[in-house]
């Protein structure tokens, strides 16, 4: 009995367990915004990826806070293992405290 009930809760428990969303490949992210950022863009097909960057924004009590926002932009962008440090350098100073 004590086993029914114990799968029973679990059951429960994961039957209210939803996935968390992920960002759009960090790479993805990394090339459309360098495109983006060299004045050509992807086109329809980086606009998930422009979103998800875009996205990022840090905020407290007081408002936007450009620095936190760029710091946890490049936090993405330096997941991409292949990416060039310097494309990436040109992406943050060019997007990375531009609040859309």
């Amino acid at each position: 009995m004590n086993n029914i009930v114990t799968a029973t809760a679990f059951l429960c428990l994961t039957a209210g367990f939803i996935a968390p969303s992920f960002a759009s490949d960090p790479c993805e992210v990394v090339l459309c915004m360098a495109g983006k950022a060299m004045g050509s863009g992807g086109g329809s097909d980086c606009k998930s990826a422009e979103r998800d960057f875009f996205n990022i924004v840090k905020k407290n009590k007081n408002g936007f806070l450009p620095s936190h926002t760029s710091d946890a932009r490049k936090a993405l962008l330096v997941q991409c293992k292949e990416a060039d440090p310097s494309t990436i350098a040109q992406i943050i100073s060019k997007f990375g405290t531009v609040r859309l």
